[in-house]
């Protein structure tokens, strides 16, 4: 068996930080428990006490326990056991953990969530961890929304609160997520002001879906870029979403496909990753159709697209993607049944989206 995440903590769990320095799977560790539901727990502002060893006992002494472990379809399942293996371990269970913050709202269509964590003393060196893409269908959509909007409220939400935990705290600062979360944590660092650019060691950049490419020839990135560790399983699919800069390291993964989006799944050999030279063929491949695709859609038609097909979405009635699947040949003939009743017009813009994605395909398929 490969090691991952959780056999990762149990291996080197006996090591603090002073004997071996915190790494890059270290802070995966941290961004794979910020996806867990700690509302009620954790409290939005430094008054926390909790440590991480604390929240696990207050986590699983919850009421609301299985609730609260089950993060959807696409969440790993072993989530909360990363946070035990962590809450036993003597590297991370004293690491400090406060300013949670969880945010949906279905009107601005944002999912948002945040904590930051304190490896010794608090207020001081903050390591700030973006939730990905939770179980939530708005959140999905957020997601969709990037393909027009030059900004999405979750990227606006993290620069906000990456600028107010360094208002309030000292020395370095570490940001990082995985999935949107990646995203997010470049996003924050690149629109963080000059002071706090100084301030900032290290971004990770988790399989986090790209940007518009204009994005990495603006001076406010290059100012950050020579700190940004990007990773991406072999055959990354979310991470090779727009485009992103050249310099990253690949991930080899126990799943395949899509599936290695899963963190829980990368390998690790004692304290890194193990690595691929290249992105696998399929993933390159993805890269070029998709972004080949987007380039040549006017946004306008882009929101179009996505506001039919989550309205669609909409009258199933399910708010996450586990509601949809729980009823899922219904609800898929309840989707199909909305598509139906478009207007003409939209109908033959679909269409005409269509042949654009067929000919990047194509063009790409012979290249």
């Amino acid at each position: 068996m490969s090691n991952n995440l959780v056999n990762y903590i149990q291996w080197r769990g006996d090591l603090s930080f002073r004997e071996k320095t915190f790494n890059e799977v270290d802070a995966l560790v941290l961004c794979q428990i910020s996806y867990l539901n700690f509302d009620g727990i954790l409290q939005s502002g430094f008054q926390s006490d909790y440590t991480i060893s604390t929240l696990w006992q207050a986590f699983k002494s919850d009421r609301d326990f299985e609730k609260r472990s089950d993060l959807g379809v696409l969440i790993n399942k072993d989530t909360f056991h990363v946070l035990e293996a962590a809450a036993l371990s003597e590297r991370f269970g004293e690491i400090r953990v406060s300013s949670y913050v969880n945010k949906i709202d279905l009107e601005s269509e944002e999912q948002f969530s945040a904590v930051t964590f304190f490896l010794t003393k608090k207020n001081r060196n903050p390591f700030v961890i973006f939730r990905g893409t939770d179980d939530t269908i708005v959140g999905w959509k957020e997601d969709f929304n990037m393909s027009f909007s030059e900004s999405v409220p979750a990227q606006k939400d993290a620069a906000f609160y990456l600028e107010s935990i360094a208002a309030l705290t000292r020395g370095n600062v570490t940001v990082a997520g995985h999935s949107k979360g990646g995203n997010l944590a470049v996003y924050s660092a690149v629109s963080a002001n000059s002071r706090l650019k100084r301030r900032i060691k290290t971004v990770y950049n988790f399989d986090g879906p790209g940007f518009p490419e204009k994005f990495f020839k603006e001076k406010e990135f290059k100012a950050v870029s020579s700190r940004i560790k990007t990773f991406y399983p072999e055959s990354s699919v979310v991470g090779m979403l727009f485009s992103h800069a050249e310099k990253y390291t690949v991930v080899k993964s126990e799943n395949s496909g899509a599936w290695q989006h899963d963190a829980v799944s990368w390998i690790i050999e004692r304290q890194n990753f193990v690595t691929e030279k290249e992105l696998s063929a399929s993933s390159i491949y993805f890269n070029k159709t998709f972004n080949s695709w987007i380039d040549k859609v006017e946004p306008e038609k882009l929101e179009l697209f996505t506001e039919t097909v989550f309205d669609a979405l909409e009258t199933t009635g399910a708010s996450t993607n586990s509601q949809f699947g729980e009823n899922l040949f219904d609800n898929f003939k309840r989707v199909l049944k909305a598509l139906t009743g478009i207007s003409k017009d939209t109908r033959d813009e679909f269409i005409q989206m269509g042949m654009l994605l067929f000919q990047s395909v194509r063009n790409n398929f012979k290249n």
